[in-house]
């Protein structure tokens, strides 16, 4: 059916309109604030950004800085209707204007047949809402939602800040960077990819909601055998079947020496795996196994290592604990940028990385023992992780996002 997931069952251009007209409709937010006499000692600014997490916790993060900064400040966010940022940000009571955009698709070939429907529709409604809310600063943080907005802004002379997560940065901030008024990075390799751009190395900003752990207890609260260190496995919410895969295949001996936490997603375990084994484990309260740990900052202050993919926040949040780790970087990242990023923080020395391609039960198993067996490597890389934190990221982002608004 064409475009079904789109417009239902539209068949035909003549069609489309009704549809687009319905979609719109539905994208179109109900804004609570009136802008016709604004309060001009109030700064007001937008973040856009969204899609996955990684774009719109960064973009949370900024706007908590934003209010304690600044109490009166009046902050919309721009987002999809379909990205994380869709639940997430209506959640903790903020306002989304959600934008009527979508990113190439390599799956789905027909539906960029909209495109350039979409195109138009989003740089509409992104004039709308810049004129009537007429924001001091518009902030970026990511994901396509963020370059009609930022791109019209530009255009109006309104300032424009550019939160960039990865070391390799994406296509829409290499495209908007030229014109913005100052980038924010999450690594300082950024400088050097975006030649000519005014970049700050910040760091990557966290919530507020996320603190470091007193380890003694996260340990408690985990109630692992004390006598082991442990081994922290995480592929993100949905999981990541390679390194699950990996880990099942290495479970029985590394439980002879580790505890293991393991959030393994939606994927589970690998159905290959013994349940025996994981039972006699739980039991002796060397394994703890979940789809998904609500509580990060305790797991990771009670592992001494983590094996996990490299995304942007991820690695902000290692950094934050000191925790090291082993970096199977996401082989299917655009642009490859988690391997860039876990280039990043292995050339510091604060982490091993494996390839997807070379991960196997062999590998991660004696990249595991040499790295936990070495007491002294296992604390360098810990300091080593821990340099690397920025705690202030969101202040300082917010501050600069400020200044540039001549509001600071």
């Amino acid at each position: 059916m064409l475009f079904d997931d789109d417009f239902g069952s539209c068949r035909n251009i003549t069609q489309y309109l009704p549809a687009i007209s319905e979609k719109v409709g539905h994208c179109r937010p109900k804004l609570s604030f009136c802008v016709n006499n604004p309060n001009l000692t109030s700064p007001r600014i937008i973040i856009a950004g969204g899609g996955t997490g990684g774009h719109v916790f960064p973009a949370l993060a900024i706007q908590q800085a934003l209010s304690r900064r600044c109490t009166n400040a009046t902050v919309i966010f721009v987002g999809t209707c379909h990205g994380l940022e869709a639940t997430v940000i209506p959640r903790v009571g903020e306002t989304l204007y959600k934008l009527w955009i979508s990113g190439f698709s390599r799956q789905h070939i027909l539906r960029n047949m909209l495109l350039p429907i979409k195109l138009a529709v989003s740089f509409g409604q992104s004039l709308a809402l810049l004129s009537r809310f007429r924001p001091h600063t518009v902030i970026g943080t990511g994901g396509y939602v963020m370059g009609p907005v930022l791109w019209t802004a530009q255009h109006l002379k309104i300032p424009t800040l550019i939160q960039e997560q990865n070391s390799f940065p994406g296509y829409t901030t290499r495209r908007l960077a030229p014109k913005a008024s100052m980038v924010c990075a999450g690594f300082e390799d950024v400088k050097s990819r975006l030649p000519g751009v005014r970049v700050e190395f910040t760091g990557n900003p966290l919530r507020a909601s996320f603190t470091a752990i007193d380890r003694g207890t996260a340990q408690k609260r985990w109630a692992l055998d004390a006598s082991r260190k442990t081994v922290l496995v995480f592929g993100g919410s949905a999981g990541a079947r390679s390194i699950n895969e990996a880990i099942a295949g290495a479970l029985r001996e590394l439980l002879e020496s580790f505890n293991v936490i393991w959030q393994t997603g939606r994927l589970g375990i690998p159905s290959s795996l013994d349940q025996t084994v994981i039972q006699t484990a739980i039991a002796a309260k060397r394994l703890i196994v979940r789809e998904f740990i609500d509580d990060m900052a305790s797991a990771y202050a009670a592992a001494d290592l983590a094996v996990c993919r490299a995304g942007a926040m991820t690695l902000a949040e290692l950094a934050m604990i000191g925790l090291p780790a082993v970096l199977i970087p996401y082989p299917f990242a655009t642009d490859d940028h988690q391997t860039a990023n876990a280039n990043s923080v292995v050339e510091r020395g604060a982490a091993v990385i494996i390839p997807d391609r070379e991960l196997n039960a062999g590998k991660i198993m004696s990249v595991i023992k040499d790295s936990m067996q070495d007491e002294l490597k296992l604390a360098q890389m810990a300091s080593h992780m821990k340099s690397l934190a920025r705690p202030d990221a969101a202040d300082r982002i917010a501050g600069i996002a400020l200044t540039l608004a001549g509001l600071s």
